[in-house]
């Protein structure tokens, strides 16, 4: 999902390509305990994490969607 030129997750539950898209536009956003039908979707900043949610918890886009604005690293 788009929201401007930002590219996030939906509010809910998300899929992995969902995920992917994501992880593929920040550097520092990565899929992390994939256990195949669940993983989770972790943000870090210098290596610290500040935030992780799984896929299937009900508001996970909502709150990894807030980490990601504040401290998302757009790649070029």
């Amino acid at each position: 999902m788009q929201k401007g030129s930002e590219i996030l997750l939906p509010d809910g539950p998300f899929t992995r390509e969902q995920a992917q898209v994501v992880v593929a536009a920040y550097s520092n956003v990565t899929i992390e305990d994939d256990q195949m039908t669940h993983f989770r979707v972790v943000v870090r900043v210098d290596g610290a994490m500040v935030w992780r949610a799984w896929n299937f918890e009900p508001e996970a886009g909502v709150w990894l969607n807030r980490y990601i604005q504040k401290y998302g690293v757009r790649k070029p």
